[in-house]
């Protein structure tokens, strides 16, 4: 994958047919780097969309299987929560992607409702606006997980 840079926080809506455009700023990005089909799963730590260009996903996929056992249970489990209820979108020709209902249902998105779209460096993420607050008000960064951060290369 090239040089993603999904960064900012985009309200949308998404139309009675369960569409939800990809902010042009993302497609601009995306067509650069010659991606049409992204991977859309639940959100791995909380009741949201995960948007994954298809190189991204394939590089998780890659990691995941190399190190997954596949009697492990929570493995197993941990698998079956990205996957289950994945699917793989097209762009089309405006720039948007057909959301699945299983997944509007888990992260709370309606049809015709308003959704958020937020960069996360190389994936995006879908949230319910109101589900977007209640978490980033009920899981600030605390003292310990900065002294948690500082242990990692980061910056």
């Amino acid at each position: 994958m090239g040089y993603s840079d999904f960064t900012g926080k985009f309200p949308h809506s998404v139309d009675a047919k369960n569409r939800i455009n990809i902010p042009a700023r993302y497609r601009k990005i995306l067509a650069e780097e010659n991606i049409c089909e992204v991977v859309i799963s639940k959100g791995i730590d909380s009741d949201h969309i995960d948007v994954f260009p298809l190189p991204k996903w394939i590089a998780i996929r890659e990691k995941i299987t190399a190190s997954m056992q596949l009697v492990n249970r929570t493995h197993r489990n941990f698998l079956r929560q990205i996957t289950q209820n994945a699917a793989h979108c097209i762009l089309d020709s405006q720039g948007r992607i057909m959301l699945t209902p299983g997944l509007m249902d888990i992260a709370g998105i309606k049809p015709g409702g308003s959704a958020v779209i937020i960069g996360m460096f190389d994936f995006m993420e879908i949230w319910d606006p109101d589900k977007l607050k209640e978490h980033e008000d009920n899981t600030p960064l605390t003292e310990s997980d900065f002294e948690k951060l500082e242990q990692l290369p980061l910056i």
